[in-house]
C-alpha cells in the first residue's frame, strides 16, 4: 500500500495547521513507513582516528585573532589546557560516573567588541585519540556557566537530559570531541543584569553559539592540524532552543542536531508566564493545596483515553482537547466550588477556573512576532498535582515582584530593559515594540530549514506532553508549519519529532498520583549519529525503557515513544512490555 492509498482518509488532529501523516496510519495498521526517499549520509567508516600534532599544554595562554570567528569579536585566548587522565566507570549508591579516556581539557575566553560586555567562556574536551567528530552541547536556564557535563563529567555524564540512558557510554569515550559555552555571561540565578548590554543579549539569543563553534574549531585545528569532519549540536531546554537556533541560523556548521524540551517561541513563553502571574494577584490565585484536586480531575477525564488506566495520560491530544476552553466552555466544571466562591482545597472557584482556562487557551498578541507568529498556544495538561506546574507561588502582589524566576528575569532585564518594572503591571500592548525586537533576536520559530536540508542535515526533536517549563504545543505548531512549508516527504527525510506523553521538563514520566517511574530512557545520541553517519533512519517508535540507574541497569518496563501526532495505545497484554502498545492516532 502506498502513501497515496491513505490520502483520502487523513483526519484533522491538531488545530487549523495540522497535517496528518500516512506513516502514522501505517503504524496504526502495523505496517512499516518509508523514510521518504534516499538521502546521502556522511560515511565515516574509513575516517581515521588521529592524535594531537602539538602538546595539549602548549595551547595554554595562546591567543587567536578575531578572523578565526565568523561573527564580530575581539579575538580569543586559551586560559588553560591540561591533560586529564583516563578513568574507569565508577558506580555509586544511586548513580554512575561513566568511563572516560585520556583527554585534553581546554578553557577559553572569547573577547567582546564592547568592552562593557562580558566575555564568552567556553570549554573544549578533546580525546587524545580523536574520531574527527564533535558534539557542541547546549546550556540550560539562563546559562551563565559552562554546561555541567563538560565542566565536570559526573553521574551518568548526560549532555542532554532525557536523551541518554544511564548505561549508554559517554560520547567522549567513543572519540567525540565535546564543547560548549556559557552563552556570554557569568551571572547565575534569576537576575540578568548582563541582558541590559546589547552585545550580551545578542550573544545569549544566538550569536554566542556561532562564536563558540568557530572558536572551538580553531583550537581543534591548532591541536590536531585538522578540523572536524562531522559536527553535531545537542541540547535540552534552553539548550534545546539553542539546538533549534543553529539549525535555523547557522545550518552550514552542523550535520546533526538533537533538541529536547526546546524553548522555542521564547518571547511568547515568558510573556505567558508573566500574564499568568498578573491574573493570580487576587481571587484567581491557585494555591498549591488545590493542585491535588485539579490533577485528579484531569486524570479522571483522560487516564483511560489510551486504552489503559495506569495513571499515565498517553493520548495527549485528546486530553488537551477536553481542557481547551475554546472547545469545552468549562472544562473543570466537575470540581467547581458550590456557588462559584472559594470554599476549600477540594474545589476551584469561578475566578480560579478563569485562571485555569488562561493556562490552556491561546494567548493572542494582536500583532506579529518573528516569522509570522502572533499567538502563544495553550499548554497541555497532566502532572498538575506535582511541582513545576503553572500556578505562581507564593501568590504575587503589587507590593512585590512576582516570583517568576528565569521567565521574569528575561522579561525585566532582557525584553523591557527595566529591572525595576513591577511585572504585575505588564501588558502586551504597552510593550509591543520591545516584544517584536526581542522575538527577532531570540525566538526560534523560523521554518525555513532549506539550507540545513540542502546540507543533508538531520534534526531530532523530542518534547514532553506535561512540560510546563516549555510548551509542547509550540513545538507541535512549529512542526505543523514545517510540514506545510516543505511537505511531509521532505520533512521525513530530515526530521523526526517524538512526543513523550506525561513527561516533565527533564523527560521523567511517573504514574499519577503514585509517582512510580515509567519508561523514559531512549538513546537519541546514537539515533542521531547513526542517521548522519550510517544513513539509518530513526524508527517511528523507538522503545523507551524504565531501568535502574546503576549496574546491572535492570529494565523494569518498556513502552514505544511515538512520532507526533501518534501516541502509544494499549492493545492488550503485559502493560510493562512495549509490544502491548501500538503507536496510533484517532
Amino acid at each position: 500500500m502506498t502513501r497515496d492509498d491513505f490520502s483520502l482518509r487523513r483526519p484533522r488532529l491538531h488545530g487549523p495547521a495540522m497535517r496528518p501523516w500516512a506513516w502514522a496510519m501505517a503504524a496504526a495498521l502495523g505496517l512499516t513507513a518509508c523514510g521518504g526517499g534516499t538521502l546521502q549520509f556522511v560515511d565515516t567508516s574509513t575516517l581515521p582516528v588521529i592524535s594531537p600534532s602539538v602538546s595539549c599544554a602548549s595551547l595554554a595562554g595562546r591567543s587567536f585573532s578575531s578572523s578565526a570567528i565568523g561573527l564580530p569579536t575581539s579575538g580569543m585566548t586559551i586560559t588553560s589546557a591540561e591533560v586529564i587522565a583516563a578513568a574507569p566507570e565508577a558506580a555509586g549508591a544511586g548513580s554512575v560516573t561513566h568511563a572516560v579516556p585520556e583527554y585534553c581539557r581546554i578553557l577559553g575566553s572569547i573577547h567582546p567588541v564592547d568592552a562593557a560586555a562580558p566575555p564568552i567562556k567556553f570549554q573544549l574536551n578533546m580525546p587524545t585519540h580523536w574520531n574527527q567528530k564533535t558534539i557542541q552541547v547546549g546550556g540550560g536556564g539562563l546559562n551563565g556557566s559552562i554546561p555541567a557535563n563538560l565542566a565536570t563529567i559526573g553521574a551518568s555524564g548526560s549532555p542532554i537530559s532525557g536523551a541518554f540512558p544511564p548505561d549508554a557510554p559517554y560520547p567522549l569515550s567513543g572519540g567525540y570531541g565535546m564543547f560548549g559555552g556559557d552563552s556570554g555571561h557569568q551571572e547565575a540565578g534569576t537576575t540578568a543584569t548582563w541582558a541590559l548590554n546589547d552585545e550580551a543579549w545578542l550573544n545569549f539569543g544566538h550569536a554566542s553559539l556561532k562564536k563558540t563553534h568557530d572558536a572551538a574549531f580553531a583550537v581543534i585545528q591548532a591541536l590536531y592540524g585538522a578540523k572536524p569532519r562531522v559536527s553535531y549540536f545537542m541540547g535540552q531546554s534552553q539548550g534545546g532552543r539553542e539546538a533549534m537556533e543553529v539549525a535555523q541560523r547557522y545550518p552550514e556548521d552542523y550535520d546533526g542536531v538533537v533538541a529536547t524540551s526546546p524553548l522555542i517561541g521564547y518571547t511568547a513563553h515568558v510573556v505567558h508566564k508573566t500574564l499568568l502571574a498578573t491574573v493570580q494577584t487576587g481571587a484567581g490565585w491557585i494555591a498549591p493545596a488545590k493542585q491535588a484536586a485539579i490533577g485528579a480531575e484531569v486524570l479522571r477525564q483522560c487516564d483511560s483515553l489510551d486504552g489503559l488506566t495506569d495513571g499515565v495520560i498517553s493520548n495527549y491530544l485528546a486530553c488537551a482537547a477536553r481542557f481547551d476552553p475554546l472547545k469545552v466552555p468549562q472544562p473543570y466544571a466537575a470540581i467547581r466550588c458550590a456557588g462559584g466562591a472559594d470554599t476549600g482545597d477540594t474545589c476551584v472557584s469561578d475566578a480560579q477556573m478563569a485562571t485555569l482556562n488562561q493556562m490552556h487557551a491561546p494567548t493572542a498578541f494582536g500583532f506579529e512576532l518573528a516569522n509570522g507568529w502572533s499567538q502563544f498556544p495553550g499548554y497541555e495538561v497532566g502532572r498538575e498535582s506535582q511541582g513545576g506546574w503553572l500556578n505562581t507561588t507564593p501568590q504575587p502582589s503589587r507590593a512585590a515582584q512576582p516570583a517568576l524566576g528565569q521567565p521574569g528575569a528575561t522579561v525585566s532585564y532582557g525584553i523591557l530593559k527595566d529591572p525595576s518594572f513591577n511585572l504585575v503591571d505588564f501588558s502586551i500592548p504597552a510593550f509591543k515594540d520591545r516584544l517584536i525586537a526581542s522575538s527577532a533576536l531570540i525566538d526560534t520559530t523560523n521554518t525555513d530549514l532549506s539550507r540545513f536540508f540542502d546540507r543533508g542535515g538531520r534534526l531530532i526533536i523530542k518534547a514532553q506532553g506535561s512540560d510546563y517549563s516549555s510548551n509542547p504545543h509550540t513545538v507541535m505548531r512549529y512542526y505543523d508549519k514545517l510540514v506545510e512549508r516543505f511537505g511531509q516527504d521532505m520533512v521525513d527525510r530530515h526530521v523526526r519529532f517524538y512526543m513523550l506523553p506525561n513527561g516533565d521538563h527533564g523527560g521523567a514520566v511517573q504514574s499519577l498520583p503514585e509517582r512510580t517511574a515509567q519508561p523514559q530512557y531512549v538513546d537519541l545520541i546514537t539515533m542521531s549519529t547513526d542517521w548522519v553517519e550510517k544513513g539509518q533512519t530513526p524508527p517511528d517508535a523507538p522503545v523507551l525503557s524504565a531501568k535502574q540507574t546503576v549496574p546491572p541497569y535492570t529494565v523494569s518496563a518498556t513502552r514505544p515513544m511515538c512520532r507526533y501526532p501518534a501516541y502509544p495505545r494499549f492493545i492488550g497484554g503485559d502493560a510493562k512490555q512495549a509490544a502491548s502498545f501500538r503507536c496510533t492516532i484517532e
